[in-house]
């Protein structure tokens, strides 16, 4: 089995998308520095160019993401790389993933792959 470059948290994130003639929301139910898994009743296409806006539990304002491609799609469920956020915003994200990274260590949230 191939280990991912980055580690990868299963966990349930309200996120709020819009992009080339779709706009919508679901939740993040992976999340990576890299990426994340998106569940939505809104079909969106492999390829498809998105800006995120991920509410982080805490924090006092929605972490942007300003381009996510989707990398795959199946149902409901697809898989986003993000392609570029502002690096305060990859800060956020960085310190985000720290403490999850720290509450796993400590028994809290599960890590996959």
């Amino acid at each position: 089995m191939e280990k991912r470059e980055f580690a990868r948290f299963s966990i349930e994130l309200p996120v709020s998308f819009s992009g080339n003639r779709i706009t919508g929301g679901g939740m993040i139910s992976g999340l990576s520095l890299r990426g994340c898994t998106l569940v939505s009743d809104d079909l969106i296409q492999t390829g498809t160019t998105l800006t995120l806006h991920i509410e982080l539990p805490g924090q006092y304002a929605p972490l942007k993401v300003e381009l996510a491609e989707v990398r795959w799609a199946n149902g409901r469920d697809c898989g986003l790389e993000f392609a570029r956020l502002r690096l305060e915003e990859k800060e956020r994200l960085q310190r985000f993933m720290s403490a999850l990274t720290r509450k796993a260590k400590g028994g809290g949230a599960k890590q996959t792959g």
